[in-house]
């Protein structure tokens, strides 16, 4: 205890920030790491940028605005098209009013999300038809290959 008082009123912590093991953290063993050791700069960063693309991703929008953030999701394409094109701004207006603009609104937003699911099943039909083609092709040489081979040669 007496150790430890006398490394605070020394000075001496630096050991225990940049501390590479337990000992470091020691008061007793506090100065068994290094000189490098302690004074070299923390390379967590680097790693966490490295070792995952999501952990990055995350990292570098966390030192964004909330502004900035938006404006990259809002310029990445994705969201609705409608909504963009529209632009709808709350209003305060009667109920009897409001009924019909969200029947409105939600019909466009269903044609809207159907016509985007269907464009999608069909990309992906017109994929799943690229990928079966060789197969078939492959499939029909190997049955008339049999074919040729059960017909008796006269």
């Amino acid at each position: 205890m007496a150790e430890r008082r006398i490394m605070a009123a020394n000075g001496n912590r630096s050991g225990a920030t940049h501390a590479t093991s337990f000992a470091g953290k020691h008061p007793e063993l506090a100065n068994d790491n290094p000189e490098s050791f302690r004074q070299a700069p923390p390379l967590h960063r680097e790693f966490d940028l490295a070792r995952d693309p999501y952990i990055a991703k995350q990292i570098r929008a966390m030192e964004q605005t909330e502004a900035q953030r938006r404006g990259d999701s809002e310029r990445s394409g994705g969201g609705s098209q409608m909504v963009k094109r529209d632009k709808p701004f709350p209003e305060l207006r009667p109920e009897c009013v409001q009924a019909p603009i969200r029947e409105t609104f939600n019909r466009a937003w269903l044609r809207e999300q159907r016509d985007a699911r269907l464009a999608d099943l069909n990309r992906q039909r017109e994929q799943h038809r690229t990928l079966e083609q060789p197969e078939h092709t492959m499939q029909m040489n190997a049955e008339t290959k049999m074919q040729k081979q059960r017909v008796p040669q006269r």
